[in-house]
């Protein structure tokens, strides 16, 4: 069995193709024959020593993985052949990281694949429409006609995030950086799109909202942008940041943020995952939407396992349009 790992930290030339012996699934485990690994922001700030968890030193590759049950152990409910995927970042990445042809891990983080989704794409769903989910439904309560801004909407959570708040009737306004982005954006019919390397953010989002601001802004990128947000944002409005892009130090307009009510929310999607009800919930609710066909995944790439250094490359080169996947 083959399984992409690295020794240290460092950019994508670290990542090598290993042999390793697969690993029987024990009591409440089972092994999946990995047909999709969907890469994610995680797996590159892993590798370079920059995420929330670190490296031991040597570790396998992938936070995300789907494919077909190929052995169980006892007390599961799933049989060989279910078609499933291993929930993002719910798994031992070091010794069972989802890049790779086989994963072995617990049954209570394994659900079953919804039937509208294709086996090289399935591990391409999770990560993003959780995520999207917990900020947007389970905190923020979105609904008809709230203004959403949705920050690097080219990303895989930006896209979920687009998909997702047209299914609850709010309306979204998709922000990039590059005119070439931009087109790409309009096939996903956002209410409004703004390139902020070649308009005025704040102006254009009062603009479109009439004046009043956006109720929630789901930003991956920190830094300086964070003030631009609160004003961006309406009086009581919730800015998210799930992800840190820009590591430039921020030094927070705290008199807009309070003049305004702001609520500056750190998100992360652990906590949902964590919690069996949570997670039941949000999984059968985004299954739901994704066999309604109201979610639909977007993938920039495929890349054979043996090419896992490209696969992250295109990763982090920030012109991808969705979701990068390694397809073992």
């Amino acid at each position: 069995m083959r399984a992409a790992m690295f020794t240290g930290t460092g950019d994508a030339s670290i990542l090598r193709i290993v042999d390793v012996p697969p690993r029987a699934p024990g009591a409440g485990e089972v092994r999946i024959r990995v047909t999709s690994a969907g890469l994610n922001r995680a797996d590159a700030n892993y590798r370079a020593g920059k995420y929330l968890i670190r490296t031991p030193g040597e570790s396998r590759s992938g936070f995300e993985g789907a494919g077909i049950v190929d052995a169980v152990g006892p007390g599961t409910p799933f049989t060989v052949g279910d078609r499933v995927g291993a929930l993002p970042s719910s798994f031992d990445v070091v010794t069972e990281g989802a890049a790779a042809e086989s994963m072995t891990v617990p049954a209570a983080v394994v659900v079953r694949t919804p039937s509208t989704i294709e086996d090289r794409d399935a591990g391409a769903i999770w990560m993003q429409y959780l995520t999207a989910w917990g900020a947007l439904v389970e905190i923020a309560g979105v609904g008809p006609g709230d203004w959403v801004v949705v920050p690097a909407a080219s990303s895989s959570v930006g896209i979920a995030s687009i998909q997702l708040c047209r299914a609850l009737g709010a309306k979204v306004i998709a922000t990039t950086t590059s005119a070439e982005k931009v087109e790409a954006l309009h096939r996903l019919d956002p209410d409004a799109i703004i390139d902020t390397r070649a308009e005025p953010y704040v102006e254009r989002v009062q603009a479109i909202t009439g004046g009043a601001g956006a109720r929630v802004i789901f930003d991956p990128i920190y830094g300086p942008i964070v003030n631009d947000h609160i004003k961006a944002a309406c009086r009581e409005g919730i800015v998210f940041v799930y992800g840190v892009l820009d590591f430039t130090p921020l030094t927070l307009n705290a008199g807009g943020m309070l003049r305004k009510q702001i609520r500056l929310q750190g998100y992360t999607l652990g906590p949902m995952l964590a919690d069996p009800g949570r997670r039941a919930r949000a999984v059968d609710a985004v299954t739901s939407h994704l066999e309604q066909r109201d979610f639909a995944p977007v993938v920039d790439a495929y890349f054979p396992l043996d090419a896992i250094q490209d696969a992250h490359r295109r990763l982090e080169s920030n012109r991808q349009i969705g979701k990068v996947v390694v397809t073992p």
